[in-house]
């Protein structure tokens, strides 16, 4: 005959077992389903703080390059993964051709923040946002058109980013300062203008005008 208190206390420990297979179980599958979707969450607040102190870049750099300010300094806090700047000549170019004759070459470097997957890349003026998906423009190179009175005139602005910068992790700090600059003026040409870059489609842009200033 069994003892009715045996079997009590061997219920309790059966009962807690059990409890506990539960319990590791539900925190197993919340932790193999939610974490992924935490961490996509999270990435993508990181990358949208990313992209709005890129824009905050873009416009201290165009200070700089346009000597409205001999120099700046801008923080970034890395809370997620690393930043640095790329030489010339692996990131894009511009080339310019003159009635068939080469008139300008350029490369130039570019500022890189990858986090993940997925990039922000301020490149000669412009931001672009890099996925394994595709690329988007989220702010414009300086290329301005303008027509007065058909005097058409094309302005490109060619920033070239070089340097040693590089960060993972805390509060990057990065200072700008101007280098070099160079101003041509073509007047009743044919100018052929092309763009590539890595991370976008190459164009080509043909103007033929009266007056082309670049």
């Amino acid at each position: 005959m069994k003892s009715k208190g045996k079997d009590k206390g061997v219920s309790e420990v059966v009962g807690y077992i059990l409890t506990f297979s539960i319990v590791i179980a539900t925190v197993t599958v919340i932790y193999t389903s939610g974490m992924p979707m935490v961490e996509q969450t999270s990435e993508t607040a990181v990358l949208q703080s990313m992209k709005t102190s890129f824009i905050s870049l873009q416009s201290n750099v165009k200070k700089v390059a346009l000597d409205q300010s001999p120099v700046r300094t801008m923080k970034f806090n890395l809370i997620k993964g690393s930043i640095g700047a790329k030489k010339s000549p692996e990131a894009g170019w511009l080339n310019v051709t003159v009635d068939g004759t080469e008139h300008y070459n350029q490369s130039f470097g570019n500022i890189e923040c990858t986090i993940g997957s997925k990039k922000v890349i301020y490149e000669n003026g412009a931001i672009i946002e890099y996925t394994t998906g595709g690329n988007i423009i989220v702010s414009d190179p300086p290329i301005y058109f303008t027509n007065y009175s058909g005097n058409k005139k094309v302005f490109i602005s060619v920033i070239n980013v070089s340097g040693n910068f590089s960060a993972g992790g805390g509060v990057a700090e990065m200072h700008l300062r101007h280098d070099d600059t160079n101003v041509s003026i073509l007047k009743d040409k044919n100018v052929t203008i092309n763009i590539g870059s890595p991370h976008i489609t190459s164009c080509n842009l043909t103007l033929v005008a009266q007056n082309v200033s670049i």
